[in-house]
C-alpha cells in the first residue's frame, strides 16, 4: 500500500489547533479534570439494569511513549458519538503512567482507568492499567495477566473485542514500535468490524501501523487527526444502502446491483451473484462510506472510471483473514479422525489427497499439512503414506503470498514452540515454512464452484466460506463436495458452518468442530447449475426443486429441463484453443484425469487413453477448418473396461473467439460398433501414434523457438538486473553498517535517556517530600499570573483546588487581610527583586510571604513562586517578650534606686526612671551606650569601671561598695554600689545588675554623731 500520497504534511500543528480546523469549537474542555476510577461491577448486579450499551466500542492500540497520536485523535473527535473508547497502550509493568492525565486534557469524556469487570460505557475512555492484559466479554471489561497476551496486548484485546462484538468493534493502530496489534486488525475485519490506521507517514513511530496498513485490511490510512472525523462518519451516518434498496419485486438482484456485480466480473473474472445478499450490501456500504457517497448510482459511475476501486471491492468480498491452526482443539480432532481413517482405508505408500477450498494466504493449507506430516512420522511403523495437498483460492494475490511460504514473527504466537521447531526455520526476520512440508501443498488459482474439482479425495477443508454464500449456492457446493470425496472421506468445515440439506450424505464425527464424514454409494452427477453461466448474472437453475406447486407451472419446466439436462446431455467441457477447461458439465471424471503433482486444467495433459491422441488433433482440425469435428468409435479403458466413446469437438460462436465444446458420448455396452480396421492393426495404431509425435514435435520445436527467443530477450534482462542488484547489495551493506553504528548510539542514548528519567523522577519525588516536609505553603504562577502548580498547604492561605491548575491567581479567593498581593506580584515580575512582607490570614494566622521570581535553567524568567511560612508562633512568642519587656519596665520603675542593666560590654540595656532621673537623660540617650558615658561621663570613675570589669571576669558579685561620683546638677555624690552578674544558663553570656544609692547624706549624719564610717559602709545599727 503507497502511503506516499497522503496529503497530510508532516509539519504538524498545535494539537489544540486540531478543534478550530475541523469545527468543533464546541468540544473545549477544561486543562483539568480528576481521573475517575469506577466501581468495581458486582457479579450479583446485573449489567444490563447498570449500564448503557454503546453503539460502538472502539480499541486503541499504540505506543504509550508516542502520545501525540492520542493526543490528536482524541482532540479532533466530535462530542456525543455514543461510543466508548479502550485505550490499550504498551506500558511499563513497573511504572505508573501519565497517561490518563494526558488524555484527559484533550477529552471532556470521563477518563476511566479500568478495574477488573468494568460494564462499558457510551462516551467514556477506559485506560488499560500498567502490569495487565485485558478482554472483553458481553461488553464487560476484564483484567487479566500480563503472561497471557505473551507480549502482545493490543492483539490480545482486539481478538476479543472482535468476538465479543462482532460488527460493533473498531480497532484503531497508531503511533507504535513492533508488529502488535496485526493479528487484531485481521480479527477485527474478519468479524465485519472497521480497522482505521494511523498513516505511517505521520507517526513518530511507523512500525506498528506499516505492519497494520500492509495487510491490506485497513478501510483507511489516515493521520491520527482524520482518524477521528472519519470514526465519526462512519458510526453516525446511517447506511447508505440496505439490501431491499438493491432487490427487485421477486427478490432478485436490482439493475444497480447487477451491474456493480458484472463490473466485478468482467475486471477479476469472478461471480458474486449468489453470495449473500447481505454481505454484499454491507461491503458494498462500507465502501460507498469510506467514498462518503449515499448514492449507489454514484458510486456505480465511480466504479466504471476506477478500475482499482473495483479491485478493492474485490477484496472486500474476498475477505483473506485466516491463520495457523485456527480452532487448534478443532486440529487436534481432525488428527485423531485423520489417526483413525488412514490405517483403515489406506494400503502402503498409498497417497492421502487433500483439497483446502478457500485457502487465502496459505496458513490453513499448512497447518493441515503440518498435521499429516506429524501422522507420517507417527505411523510409519504401521502404515507408510503419501500425502497431496491441493490448496485453493480465487485470489491471485494471496495464492502467491502463500507459495512464498513466509509469514511474520507473530505465528509464534499461536504455533506451538514444538511446531515451529519442526515445520519452520527463521529467516528474513519471520518464519518460512521446511521444504519437506511445502513440497506437500500445491497452490493455485481455483473456483471452488466455477472450477472442476479435484476428486478422489480423502480429506476437504472449507472452513469459513460457506458462511458467505446462499443458502442455494451453499447446498449445489455440497453436492460437489460429495462428488469429490471418495467414500468415507472426510469433511471439515468451519465452526459456524453445517451440512444443510445433505445431512443424509454425511455423517458427524464431532459436531462442535464440524467434523463429517462422507456417506457410501456412488456420488450423483454434478448439477447442471454446478458453475456460474459465463455469460450471464442470472444465478443457474438449482440443483434440486421442491415438489412443483399447481400454481407454478414455471416451476415444472424448470424441473422437467434440469432432469433431461441431467439425464440426456452427454459430459462436456468448455475449452480455449490452448486446451484451458473454462466450463465442466456432467461426469467427465471417466474420460478426464487429474494426475498426481501440480494442478492441471488443460483437457490435453488429463485425457485418459487413445483420448490422448484423438484429443488433440481433432481440436486442430476443428480450430483449421472451423467446423465440427467428430472421431467415433474411440476405444477408451473405463474403470479397467474398454468402451467406445464417440468425441465430438465443435467451434462455439457469439461471446468469446476461440472457444470449443467437447462431447463425449459413450455408446452402449450392446451397441458398440466393429473396431475400424485402423485400430485393429497393431502398425497402423504405432503409425497414427507416430504421426500424432510427428505433428506434436513440429509445435514443440516451433514454440521452442519463441521460447529461445523470449528467454534470450529475458536473459539480456536478467543480466542488467544483476548488475543492478549488485550494486544495491553494496549499498544495502553499506546503509546495514551504518544502521548498526547508529542502532548502537540509540542504544547508548536510550540508556541515558533511561538513567535521566530516572535521576528526574528521583529529583521529583525528593522535591515532593522536600516541600511537604517543609510544610511550606507553595505556589508556582506563569508570566501570565496562571497557577501551575502549588503545594497541599496552600488551600489554608489560598482556597485551591487541583481544577484550578491553569486559572488566573486573580481569579481566586484569597484568605488574607492583605489588599496588595496582586500588586506585590506584578512589582516583583517588573522589577526581579525579592519581597518579603508579614501577612495576617483572616483566621489570625501569620505567615511570612515571600515572592520570588521563578527562572529557568536558561535563566529565563517564566513566572514567579509565592510561598507562605508560617510564624505564628513566632509572633505568639515575640508578643510574650513584648509584655514581659513591659512589666519587667514597670517594676524597675516602681524602684525609688538607680538601677542599670548592662551587657558583658558594658552597654546598657534598660535602665529605670530613677537612674534617668539621676543622670537627667532619655532612656534613648542611655540605651546602648556604654556606661562610662552615660551623664556627661558621670560614671566614668576607674573605680566604677575596675569593679563592673571584676565582676564580668569573676561572676561574683559585689555589695556595700561606696565611691565617689560627680553628678550633673549635683555635684560631687557619694555613692552606695551594688553589682550582681546574671549569668545564662548556657553561661554564654553574663548581664550585669548594678545598684546605686545616695548615701551622703546618711555619711553626714553619721558624722555629727560622730560614727567612723571610714571603708566599706556599714549597715545602720551594726558594730562598727
Amino acid at each position: 500500500m503507497d502511503f506516499t500520497s497522503s496529503s497530510v504534511s508532516r509539519d504538524r500543528a498545535h494539537p489544540r489547533a486540531l478543534r478550530k480546523a475541523y469545527g468543533f469549537e464546541d468540544s473545549i474542555m477544561s486543562d483539568e479534570r480528576p481521573v475517575t476510577t469506577a466501581p468495581t461491577l458486582l457479579p450479583t448486579e446485573p449489567v444490563g439494569a447498570l449500564t448503557t450499551r454503546p453503539t460502538i466500542i472502539v480499541g486503541i492500540g499504540g505506543s504509550a511513549g508516542a502520545l501525540d497520536g492520542y493526543e490528536r485523535f482524541f482532540l479532533s473527535l466530535p462530542q456525543g458519538s455514543g461510543m466508548a473508547f479502550v485505550v490499550v497502550p504498551h506500558l511499563d509493568p513497573h511504572h505508573q503512567g501519565l497517561m490518563p492525565d494526558i488524555l484527559q486534557r484533550c477529552t471532556s469524556m470521563p477518563i476511566v482507568l479500568i478495574e477488573d469487570g468494568l460494564a462499558a460505557q457510551p462516551d467514556q475512555v477506559y485506560v488499560l492499567p500498567p502490569g495487565h492484559s485485558l478482554t472483553i466479554m458481553n461488553g464487560i471489561l476484564l483484567l487479566d495477566d500480563l503472561e497471557l497476551a505473551k507480549g502482545k496486548v493490543i492483539d490480545h484485546f482486539l481478538e476479543s473485542l472482535a468476538a465479543d462484538q462482532g460488527e460493533r468493534g473498531v480497532g484503531i493502530i497508531l503511533s507504535g514500535m513492533g508488529r502488535d496489534g496485526t493479528r487484531g486488525v485481521q480479527a477485527i475485519r474478519e468479524h465485519f468490524g472497521l480497522v482505521l490506521v494511523q498513516d505511517p507517514q505521520t507517526a513518530e513511530y511507523p512500525s506498528m501501523p506499516r505492519s497494520a496498513a500492509e495487510t491490506q485490511l485497513a478501510n483507511d490510512v489516515l493521520p491520527a487527526e482524520e482518524l477521528a472525523p472519519r470514526l465519526y462518519t462512519f458510526v453516525t451516518q446511517k447506511a447508505a444502502l440496505r439490501t431491499e434498496d438493491v432487490s427487485n419485486e421477486g427478490g432478485q438482484p436490482g439493475a444497480p446491483l447487477q451491474k456493480i456485480l458484472r463490473l466485478v466480473r468482467v475486471r477479476t473474472g469472478h461471480d458474486f451473484t449468489r453470495y449473500k445478499r447481505s454481505t454484499l450490501v454491507r461491503r458494498i456500504d462500507r465502501r460507498m462510506k469510506s467514498h462518503r457517497l449515499e448514492d449507489i448510482t454514484a458510486y456505480l459511475r465511480l466504479l466504471q472510471d476506477s478500475p482499482e476501486e473495483i479491485q478493492a471491492l474485490f477484496q472486500d468480498f474476498t475477505i483473506n483473514v485466516t491463520s495457523f491452526f485456527r480452532d487448534v482443539e478443532a486440529f487436534d480432532e481432525l488428527k485423531e479422525h485423520l489417526r483413525d481413517y488412514i490405517p483403515a482405508h489406506k494400503q502402503e505408500m498409498d497417497n492421502v489427497r487433500v483439497w483446502v477450498a478457500g485457502c487465502s494466504t496459505g496458513e490453513e493449507a499448512y497447518s493441515v499439512a503440518i498435521v499429516l506430516h506429524e501422522l507420517m512420522e507417527e505411523l510409519k511403523d504401521e502404515r507408510a503414506f503419501k500425502v497431496q495437498v491441493f490448496a485453493t483460492d480465487i485470489d491471485p494475490e494471496a495464492i502467491e503470498k502463500a507459495r512464498t511460504a513466509l509469514y511474520p514473527r507473530e505465528i509464534e504466537y499461536v504455533v506451538s514452540p514444538a511446531r515451529l521447531q519442526r515445520a519452520f526455520h527463521k529467516q528474513d526476520g519471520g518464519y518460512q515454512v521446511r521444504p519437506e512440508i511445502r513440497n506437500l501443498v500445491t497452490f493455485a488459482i481455483h473456483n471452488t464452484f466455477g472450477d472442476p474439482p479435484f476428486t478422489r479425495l480423502d480429506l476437504l477443508c472449507c472452513r469459513n466460506m460457506l458462511i458467505y454464500l446462499s443458502s442455494e449456492l451453499q447446498a449445489e457446493i455440497m453436492a460437489v463436495f460429495h462428488f469429490a470425496l471418495r467414500s468415507g472421506g472426510l469433511l471439515f468445515l468451519g465452526a459456524s458452518e453445517t451440512v444443510g440439506r445433505d445431512r443424509d450424505h454425511f455423517s458427524p464425527l464431532n459436531l462442535r468442530w464440524k467434523i463429517h464424514q462422507r456417506g457410501d454409494g456412488v456420488s450423483a452427477a454434478l448439477p447442471v447449475g454446478q458453475v456460474f453461466s459465463t455469460n450471464s448474472l442470472v444465478p443457474s437453475p438449482p440443483r434440486s426443486v421442491a415438489p412443483p406447486r399447481p400454481a407454478r407451472t414455471e416451476n415444472v419446466a424448470q424441473l422437467a429441463q434440469g432432469l433431461l439436462l441431467a439425464q440426456h446431455v452427454p459430459p462436456a467441457v468448455m475449452v480455449g484453443e490452448s486446451g484451458e477447461i473454462l466450463f465442466v458439465h456432467g461426469p467427465t471424471a471417466r474420460y478426464l484425469e487429474l494426475p498426481a503433482g501440480t494442478v492441471l486444467t488443460n483437457v490435453f495433459e488429463m485425457a485418459r487413453g487413445n483420448l490422448r491422441y484423438e484429443l488433440p488433433a481433432a481440436v486442430r482440425q476443428a480450430i483449421a477448418e472451423r467446423r465440427e469435428v467428430v472421431r467415433a468409435g474411440v476405444p477408451v479403458e473405463v474403470e479397467g473396461l474398454l468402451r467406445t466413446v464417440d468425441l465430438t469437438v465443435r467451434p462455439v460462436p457469439g461471446l468469446m473467439p476461440g472457444l470449443l465444446l467437447i462431447e463425449f458420448q459413450e455408446r452402449p455396452e450392446g451397441g458398440a460398433v466393429p473396431t475400424p480396421p485402423d485400430q485393429a492393426d497393431p502398425m497402423l495404431t504405432l503409425q497414427r501414434e507416430l504421426q500424432y509425435s510427428k505433428e506434436t514435435l513440429q509445435a514443440t520445436v516451433e514454440e521452442m523457438g519463441v521460447s529461445m527467443e523470449e528467454l534470450r530477450s529475458a536473459n539480456e534482462e536478467l543480466q542488467t538486473t544483476n548488475e543492478e542488484l549488485q550494486s544495491t547489495n553494496e549499498e544495502l551493506t553499506t546503509s546495514k553498517e551504518e544502521l548498526q553504528s547508529l542502532n548502537e548510539e540509540l542504544t547508548t542514548i536510550n540508556a541515558e535517556h533511561h538513567r535521566v528519567i530516572h535521576d528526574l523522577a528521583q529529583a521529583n519525588d525528593d522535591l515532593k517530600n522536600l516541600l511537604d516536609s517543609a510544610g511550606i505553603a507553595t505556589v508556582f504562577l506563569d508570566n501570565a499570573l496562571r497557577i501551575k502548580r502549588f503545594t497541599p498547604q496552600i488551600s489554608q492561605v489560598i482556597n485551591l483546588m487541583p481544577v484550578d491548575v491553569g486559572r488566573p491567581i486573580s481569579d481566586i479567593s484569597v484568605n488574607l487581610q492583605y489588599e496588595f498581593f496582586a500588586r506585590d506580584i506584578a512589582r516583583v515580575l517588573d522589577t526581579l527583586e525579592v519581597f518579603e512582607a508579614q501577612v495576617q490570614t483572616r483566621d489570625g494566622l501569620w505567615y511570612l510571604m515571600r515572592i520570588t521570581p521563578y527562572r529557568t535553567s536558561d535563566n529565563f524568567i517564566d513566572g514567579v513562586v509565592v510561598a507562605f511560612t508560617n510564624i505564628h508562633l513566632v509572633k505568639s512568642l515575640e508578643q510574650q517578650v513584648q509584655d514581659t519587656a513591659a512589666y519587667a519596665e514597670q517594676v524597675l520603675n516602681s524602684l525609688h534606686d538607680p538601677l542599670l542593666i548592662l551587657d558583658n560590654d558594658l552597654r546598657v540595656l534598660t535602665a529605670n526612671r530613677a537612674l534617668l532621673s539621676l543622670l537627667h537623660a532619655s532612656g534613648a540617650q542611655v540605651k546602648g551606650e556604654r556606661v562610662y558615658n552615660l551623664g556627661n561621663f558621670a560614671l566614668d570613675t576607674p573605680e566604677l569601671i575596675g569593679l563592673l570589669h571584676d565582676v564580668v571576669a569573676t561572676e561574683e558579685g559585689v555589695v556595700n561598695r561606696v565611691i565617689d561620683l560627680q553628678l550633673p546638677h549635683l555635684g560631687r555624690r557619694r555613692m552606695k554600689v551594688e553589682v550582681e552578674p546574671i549569668v545564662s544558663e548556657d553561661r554564654a553570656g553574663v548581664l550585669l545588675l548594678l545598684k546605686l544609692e545616695d548615701v551622703t547624706a546618711l555619711l553626714r549624719r553619721a558624722a555629727v554623731e560622730g560614727e567612723d564610717l571610714t571603708g566599706d559602709a556599714q549597715e545602720p545599727g551594726s558594730d562598727s
